[in-house]
């Protein structure tokens, strides 16, 4: 459970001061010893309340879209470091690959100059 900002303790203390007054003004008493006519307040107080529905709606929709950027943006960067993981598995691939082939390079000079120390030395004997 968070905490309360000012802005919102502010509005639920102004609405329970509305309500605690919307349901007073009907026990009003009016000079006569007749009860007050209450229509236009029954209409203000349906005002009210469908105001209220409006901002809680909308409150409603930010928070979820919201949820829906974070829940899409934490996929984005699970892709990513998805893709990350299997480009850096690439690379290693490769790279243990070029070190064979450059041992099967390294291992085919040798050989070469063994060939050649070979030759050169049939070549002397032959002189």
């Amino acid at each position: 459970m968070k905490p309360r900002t000012a802005k919102e303790t502010a509005m639920i203390c102004v609405a329970a001061v509305l309500v605690v007054t919307v349901l007073t003004i009907p026990f009003e008493i009016v000079g006569n010893g007749q009860p007050a006519n209450t229509r236009g307040l029954l209409w203000l107080a349906g005002a009210a309340v469908a105001a209220l529905g409006m901002v809680l709606g909308y409150r409603y929709l930010t928070t979820r879209k919201r949820a829906q950027i974070e829940l899409t943006g934490g996929e984005q960067y699970r892709k990513l470091a998805e893709e990350y993981r299997r480009l850096a598995d690439m690379a290693i691939t490769a790279q243990e690959h070029t070190d064979l082939k450059l041992g099967d390079v390294s291992a085919q000079l040798d050989y070469l100059r063994e060939q050649n120390e070979s030759l050169q030395k049939i070549l002397k004997d032959v002189e």
